[in-house]
């Protein structure tokens, strides 16, 4: 009977280590998903702040590679743009530390990212001139190519047709 009990008890152990085990993977997904729908609300958030918007609808107003000194005699203008570089290296930063899925990103503001990178390019490029540095942008142009590399499927086809019948992307 003594051996009985002892694996009853064993039985009874390790099916309760299964199960926190199983418990636990669970929750560490919820926790993923949850981090990642966080970030998404942070996206969001920057978007509608009034001073990103407001900078990016002056930034897309601009023709593509518009020379860097009128964004320069501009003080508005370079306000913006300013504006527009903190957010998109914020973006690039997120995506790179796997705060936000890229495709994700591409879907909230990838056109806002690359229409205003088409259009500042050259101002960029002169800055990191000026200031002797390459860093400045960095995570700018690291989201731009990503996202011309691997853009949302989307931004291809349409949401329209691309998400056809899907409630959710998993």
């Amino acid at each position: 009977m003594q051996f009985e009990w002892s694996t009853l008890l064993n039985l009874i152990s390790s099916f309760a280590v299964l199960a926190g085990v199983i418990f636990a993977v669970v929750e560490l997904r919820n926790a993923g998903r949850d981090r990642r729908d966080a970030a998404a609300v942070g996206v969001v958030g920057t978007v509608q702040s009034q001073e990103v918007r407001q900078a990016m609808r002056d930034i897309l107003a601009l023709p593509n590679r518009v020379e860097p000194q009128v964004v320069r005699d501009n003080p508005a203008l370079l306000d913006a743009a300013l504006a527009v570089d903190s957010a998109c290296e914020m973006w690039g930063s997120m995506v790179f530390e796997g705060i936000v899925d890229h495709h994700m990103l591409d879907r909230m503001v990838g056109g806002w990212i690359r229409g205003s990178w088409n259009r500042l390019e050259l101002w960029i490029a002169s800055e990191r001139e000026v200031l002797n540095s390459q860093n400045v942008a960095e995570w700018w142009q690291w989201i731009v190519e990503l996202l011309e590399n691997d853009p949302d499927p989307g931004k291809a086809q349409g949401a329209h047709i691309a998400y056809r019948d899907q409630a959710r992307r998993q």
